[in-house]
């Protein structure tokens, strides 16, 4: 590797030793015609996630973290440590290929006022995953906590119609995108106040406020695993609503704050009822508990979000 790597591959990892091995020798067989550099930030791994970095993968950069420093952080510390002229901010349970990342560089290459590229998130058997969104809207916020939008649609809050051609989008999924590090120089890094979920939509928002533009490139293909870090009934949806709450505190009205947070108030409220019911009637008391515990922490976010 060169002092200038043309790329920085971006991975955080926290005990996910399988997929993040997977992931990296997709990068490696990815067989890239210019200089790159893998940089992975670990959040305390305790898996063996360290061992096979260094055993099977020396020429990665990794860095240590003492404990769990959330995505935000740990993106921004691979982007701190490293000189590369885009920053490919990659999750560690997905496969990438070499058309897809090629395509990338060519169009960041070819138009200056791109600050970050993007393409499809795919399921393991090919089906689409949510890949690019708007911005959050009160309709939104909606049919996220009624679970309405994903039974209209499966991608939910992604368009549900077929995508052929490039264009400008709100956001993209972290899971698979490229960012132009100028750009990132302008705006700053991640916001480290999102632990995870909503930092790259925080991140995006900035950038189109800077005058930089997002594009999707129908072309771009990465197989995503998805929530692998996180257990049957554990606080994904907390951690997801906590985002949506800080995104809007920053960006949008208090009237849009005070709905946002009835409706998430509300949907825990049902929820942990439920929860609470089936309780004694569960098989899985374990997965129930946490479920309880998780809407009793959304409760508490959306009456004071820290």
């Amino acid at each position: 590797m060169t002092d200038h790597p043309k790329v920085v591959i971006a991975l955080v990892n926290w005990n996910n030793k399988d997929y993040l091995d997977h992931c990296l020798e997709s990068v490696l067989e990815s067989d890239l015609p210019f200089t790159y550099e893998i940089v992975v930030s670990d959040n305390g791994s305790t898996d063996g996630s360290l061992e096979l970095l260094s055993q099977k993968f020396p020429q990665v950069n990794v860095l240590l973290n003492q404990e769990n420093v959330g995505v935000a952080r740990g993106n921004n510390l691979c982007i701190q440590n490293s000189t590369g002229e885009y920053i490919y901010v990659l999750n560690n349970d997905t496969i990438v290929n070499h058309d897809s990342i090629l395509e990338m560089v060519d169009f960041l290459d070819e138009n200056s006022s791109v600050g970050a590229v993007g393409g499809n998130l795919l399921n393991p058997d090919g089906t689409l995953q949510l890949t690019y969104c708007d911005y959050p809207t009160l309709l939104e916020e909606l049919l996220i906590v009624s679970h309405i939008g994903k039974a209209m649609n499966p991608i939910f809050p992604s368009p549900k119609e077929s995508w052929t051609t490039e264009h400008e989008v709100d956001w993209i999924s972290s899971a698979s995108i490229m960012v132009r590090r100028s750009a990132i120089e302008e705006i700053g890094l991640n916001d480290e106040s999102f632990f995870v979920y909503s930092d790259e939509t925080d991140w995006q928002y900035r950038l189109r406020k800077a005058g930089w533009k997002v594009f999707y490139l129908p072309r771009v293909n990465t197989i995503h695993f998805g929530g692998s870090s996180f257990r049957p009934g554990d606080r994904r949806y907390t951690l997801v609503y906590r985002g949506r709450m800080l995104f809007a505190s920053k960006h949008y009205s208090i009237g849009y704050q005070l709905i946002q947070r009835l409706m998430f108030g509300l949907a825990a409220m049902a929820r942990l009822l439920v929860w609470l019911i089936l309780l004694p009637f569960s098989r899985t008391k374990t997965i129930n508990r946490r479920q309880i515990n998780s809407n009793i922490q959304t409760l508490k976010l959306a009456l004071r979000l820290r």
